[in-house]
């Protein structure tokens, strides 16, 4: 009876360190998909910024299809605008529309929220 009430522990420990190795491992899967997403996001950062200093031509076939999209979500955007009503509320405080892709922003704003342009 005692090699089997030892038997019964010793699945029981290895069950446990499998599930413990497993949650282990899901844990640190989560903190590899976290880390590569801020990887991405900076490398996104670094993009806009290099586009900003460069300009869209010194990117070859990329920059020319990331212009496109500009251009496209931009004339997606202007359809939107014309379909939205009138927004009712306080009097318009300055600001503008985006030069690079027709994005309302208010006076004051540095950058673009949509396309991260520099607005003038």
């Amino acid at each position: 009876m005692g090699a089997f009430i030892d038997s019964l522990k010793t699945s029981a420990k290895v069950g446990a360190d499998e599930v413990k190795k497993s949650m282990r491992t899901s844990q640190l899967q989560s903190e590899i998909s976290q880390l590569e997403k801020k990887q991405n996001d900076i490398y996104a950062s670094i993009g806009r910024m290099a586009v900003e200093a460069e300009g869209l031509e010194k990117f070859g076939d990329v920059g020319t299809e990331l212009a496109g999209l500009q251009e496209e979500a931009a004339a997606k955007r202007a359809e939107l605008n014309e379909l939205k009503p009138p927004a009712e509320g306080p009097a318009d405080g300055g600001g503008g529309f985006c030069k690079n892709c027709g994005t309302k922003y208010t006076q004051g704003t540095k950058f673009c929220s949509s396309c991260g342009a520099k607005l003038t």
